[in-house]
């Protein structure tokens, strides 16, 4: 299991700051071949991505490579130089449709093939930013056994829905929702799309506890500055920790008299909110946010 509170994304044609990236407390980098970088620098951003993924120290954190998409020109030689060099993941942009998925893993698997790695090496994690993607989210996050993550993508979209980004997030909710259920019916993680504005910490603070409470796993970063408040509202609070753990001893206490449910503060606990106070502790645990 991975940590994802935070994807720091990092555009493909700026190796100094590839570099700068794997100093930072961000779960996982994303080299971006794809929006960040602009059309005459795609074939040297793809060169430096390769040599980062072969040289830079990235420290545990979670290694993963925006590619283009396979209908446009740069896609499949994307995969071609990247493959091999052996990211943890490819995060594919603009995934309309479970045969899309499909494409990308037929893809993957020829070079996985070709270049001598385990079958199923590679994980993919599925960016939807389209209406045809949100309305299609369930089939495409079934749709290969190398998904591990759905992240919601709000700008593309909502430029194509012709919605607009205000701070209560109305505008998202039915597409952040779709995409969340959709991962957890399968079983992947849910990351949210980044906070656009860098000079608004409050708004960003707002903006990811949104997705917390709906429950995503963490969120995207286009700035170092910003990785500081998402890691810590994707982390359980010390007093969810502490919560977490008198409902445990509660409900075992209870259990051992045969009880299966019981009131804590006043609040009514059964196997369901011990579910919770476990998975809780668990990710407390691997954020190193409890013992």
């Amino acid at each position: 299991m991975r940590l994802r509170r935070s994807l720091l994304f990092v555009p493909g044609s700026t190796p100094e700051r590839i570099a700068k990236a794997v100093t930072t407390p961000a779960d996982g980098i994303i080299m971006d071949l794809e929006d960040a970088v602009a059309t005459g620098e795609k074939p040297r951003a793809r060169d430096w991505v390769v040599a980062a993924l072969r040289r830079v120290e990235f420290q545990g954190r979670e290694r993963i490579v925006r590619v283009n998409a396979l209908d446009g020109p740069y896609g499949h030689d994307d995969l071609a130089a990247v493959v091999p060099a052996t990211p943890d993941a490819l995060l594919v942009p603009k995934v309309g449709s479970a045969e899309d998925v499909a494409r990308v893993d037929e893809a993957v698997g020829r070079l996985e093939r070709d270049a001598g790695l385990d079958a199923g090496r590679l994980r993919l994690h599925l960016l939807i930013e389209t209406a045809r993607g949100v309305l299609n989210a369930e089939a495409i996050a079934g749709a290969s056994t190398r998904a591990v993550a759905l992240l919601f993508g709000a700008g593309d979209l909502l430029r194509e829905t012709r919605g607009r980004l205000v701070p209560g997030r109305a505008s998202e909710l039915y597409a952040l929702s779709r995409v969340l259920l959709a991962a957890r019916a399968i079983g992947l993680e849910a990351i949210d799309t980044p906070h656009f504005d860098l000079e608004d910490p409050a708004g960003l603070e707002a903006h990811a506890r949104f997705a917390a409470e709906l429950g995503y796993d963490g969120k995207a970063v286009i700035h170092p500055r910003q990785i500081e408040v998402v890691n810590r509202t994707f982390t359980p609070s010390p007093e969810a920790v502490a919560q977490a753990r008198r409902v445990l001893v509660a409900y075992e206490e209870a259990e051992s008299q045969g009880e299966g449910a019981l009131a804590l503060d006043g609040r009514f606990i059964d196997a369901v909110h011990v579910g919770m106070a476990r998975a809780t502790l668990a990710r407390a645990r691997l954020a190193g946010a409890a013992e």
